[in-house]
């Protein structure tokens, strides 16, 4: 496959325009380093002439947790631990802590002051993230004395394991500093903006034809992948990428439920190779999960029958054997082992980058008359974050690889489908079709549910097809056939194999989990609260903020508005992630009319995602992991709305600059997601890869 362009000309097309804007092009830079200089330095500036005083640590007083080791170092034993320094009598501007200690996690300790306005009671003053046995052993927060500071209490609310306090210091100058990749995300910031708005690059259309106009958007999916790689990288540093010799060395139980799967389908069995829980053969109601709790010493999610499927007296799997087909066998093939969980994540996000924009550039061509180019690119980025792929990848377990391959799947599936309708007629049209079906028949393999929305997406194009007069019914079928042919047959095998489980085709396994309640109470309703609650949960719910790295936290809670319990963890509604806003530009006349397909499709889209969503909210309850079922599909279909819209208006119109900074927030908080989410793998396990995104926000 040969490049859009070729470097030759990328090259003499770059020394041209170094050469005709040299002198701005320094301008920018110059900004760009003068920003990058002014946050990295600005706490030595906010200093002054204060002098440095290091606290001495034998002064330390009010020791909770806290012992005093041979070389007078203080020792925190474990979270919750605190220690206090008083008559310090000193003013302050800043306080640098130092520490030592096995690589672990995050540390974070609140910091409490009293001073001259503030006697005899201690205030807060703010928040030391640091990890005690890596790069980031020290770190410097900003603590402004009102007059002299006398007393500093450290309260250690979050500590793995033991760790040393070495030094502590006031008003410490680190020095000259330059963060080169802050400063490289800055001049990023800068250039886009210097250069667009003097050579008004957001109002170029995109042009099909032009070759550097496809590199820059296949540049671009490159870009985002950076991102999935950066992410990837951070999970193998503490071994979620590894692979897992096969037979399993440790208990079968220690596994996820794909490997166990895998482990039974080796050993010839269905059922999970699992000892049954003794308990759970006399009780009234096994699935009742205060039943299983009240004599048991064990918190039930340690258990090895959590999350898995109790039946006839024996454990499943009620999770699909999409990735098992698609990775783990091959893997298995390829190494004789299994793959870890960051590499079956990492697989299928990078597909899923590439198939979103893949996919994205076919529905340009069948549905989009014209874009322009910034936007194009932009706001194919926001999809990306504004999918939550990169929170999927970052929370990689067996939970999330289900959800990982669903949107690899549906994207394929959704591409392979629309790209069939504009190949003409002949084998590879069917070849295509064919692959649809495949896709499809994963996707229901991989988490059945996001079936629905993917279905209702293509419904409109299929039957609009099959109405048309102008095609030849024997192609029809032909078409027809290729799709349904592979997706009847796969079909049929899954009904077998749930038959062969659960004595029922239909059952996946869902109704026998042993979960957080019993869910077969669990039933669609319609009734005003069960709608009012999901409008706010599912719709509307805001992220919690914050002024503290990562800004942002999903919600947890109760829910009360349905008179019952409903299963309620870390969540937020769908326009919480803004790009999704534009969903409500679809009535607009700027989506024009007279292309059917189009109107019906994302109708369909849209009222598909409604419909998967309510489900699950009604069957399964509030969780952002839910929420991914749609979002996909919404940024998706959310995109190609605004895109439309932001093509009609004219040339440096408010409304296209409105437009394209909701495409940086979107892309913003999807990135704080991977830092705040359900499990957190990166604030636990790769502490310095945390610890480096935060420097590129702290000030100085």
């Amino acid at each position: 496959m040969s490049l859009p362009i070729s470097i030759s000309e990328i090259l003499s097309l770059l020394k041209s325009f170094l050469r005709k804007n040299f002198l701005f092009l320094a301008l920018l830079l110059c900004l760009s380093a003068g920003a990058e200089l002014l946050l990295a330095n600005t706490r030595d500036f906010s200093i002054g002439s204060q002098p440095s005083y290091e606290v001495p640590l034998s002064s330390a007083a009010a020791l909770d947790g806290v012992t005093v080791g041979e070389n007078g170092e203080l020792l925190v034993h474990s979270a919750g631990s605190s220690v206090e320094f008083t008559g310090l009598d000193v003013p302050s501007r800043t306080l640098t802590i130092y520490t030592s200690g096995n690589p672990g996690t995050v540390n974070i300790a609140s910091c409490y002051l009293s001073d001259d306005a503030s006697q005899y009671g201690y205030q807060d003053a703010g928040y030391l993230y640091f990890h005690p046995g890596g790069g980031h052993c020290y770190t410097r927060i900003r603590l402004r004395s009102n007059g002299d500071l006398h007393s500093l209490r450290l309260s250690f609310d979050r500590a793995k394991e033991d760790f040393a306090i070495t030094r502590i210091v006031l008003n410490e100058k680190r020095g000259f500093h330059f963060d080169k990749l802050r400063f490289l995300l800055l001049a990023g910031i800068v250039f886009g903006i210097g250069l667009a708005v003097r050579f008004g690059w957001r109002n170029i259309r995109f042009q099909e034809g032009r070759p550097l106009h496809r590199l820059l958007f296949w540049g671009t999916a490159l870009a985002n992948l950076c991102v999935i790689f950066w992410i990837a990288r951070a999970l193998y540093s503490f071994g979620l990428g590894d692979s897992i010799p096969y037979p399993l060395e440790q208990p079968v139980s220690s596994y996820g439920a794909y490997v166990q799967q895998f482990d039974a389908f080796q050993k010839g069995q269905l059922a999970l190779d699992l000892e049954p829980d003794a308990r759970l053969a006399w009780m009234e109601n096994v699935y009742d999960y205060t039943e299983r709790t009240k004599d048991s010493s064990v918190a039930d999610w340690d258990q090895p029958y959590w999350d898995r499927a109790y039946y006839d007296g024996q454990y499943y799997s009620y999770f699909g054997l999409g990735p098992l087909l698609t990775v783990y066998y091959p893997y298995y093939a390829l190494t004789g082992s299994l793959p870890g969980d960051a590499f079956v994540s990492l697989v299928y996000s990078t597909a899923a980058v590439l198939l979103l924009f893949a996919l994205v550039d076919e529905l340009r061509r069948r549905f989009l008359p014209q874009v322009r180019l910034v936007p194009y690119l932009l706001g194919t980025t926001a999809a990306v974050f504004g999918s939550l792929l990169p929170l999927m990848l970052a929370s990689s377990c067996f939970y999330y690889i289900a959800g990982n391959a669903a949107m690899a799947f549906l994207l394929l599936f959704l591409l392979l489908f629309f790209r069939a309708f504009r190949s003409p007629q002949g084998a590879g049209r069917r070849v295509l079709a064919a692959g649809a079906g495949i896709s499809l028949l994963l996707l229901v393999l991989s988490r059945p549910n996001v079936s629905v929305a993917a279905v209702f997406a293509a419904a409109p194009c299929a039957v609009l097809y099959l109405l048309e007069k102008d095609t030849p019914l024997r192609f029809k079928l032909k078409d027809m056939a290729c799709f349904l042919l592979p997706l009847a047959a796969g079909g049929a095998g899954l009904c077998a194999y749930n038959y062969a489980r659960f004595g029922s085709p239909l059952e996946f396994g869902t109704s026998y989990q042993l979960t957080v309640s019993d869910i077969t109470y669990n039933a669609v309703s319609f009734g005003p609260e069960y709608l009012l609650g999901y409008v706010y949960y599912y719709i509307l719910q805001p992220l919690a903020t914050e002024l503290v790295f990562p800004f942002i936290r999903l919600d947890t809670g109760s829910i009360f508005v349905t008179g019952n319990y409903m299963y309620h963890a870390a969540s937020m509604g769908l326009l919480a992630i803004p790009i999704h806003l534009f969903l409500g530009f679809y009535p607009h006349r700027y989506i024009h009319k007279d292309d059917r397909c189009k109107r019906f499709t994302y109708l369909a889209a849209i009222a598909g995602c409604l419909a998967v969503s309510y489900l699950d909210y009604c069957i399964g309850g509030v969780f952002v992991r839910y929420l991914c079922d749609i979002s996909m599909v919404t940024a998706l279909f959310a995109l190609l709305i605004i895109l439309e819209y932001e093509a009609r208006i004219r040339d440096g119109c408010f409304a296209g600059r409105v437009i394209l900074a909701v495409f940086a927030v979107t892309i913003f908080l999807g990135a704080m997601l991977v830092f705040s989410n359900e499990n957190c793998l990166l604030l636990n396990d790769a502490p310095e890869y945390y610890l480096r995104i935060m420097d590129i926000f702290r000030l100085g």
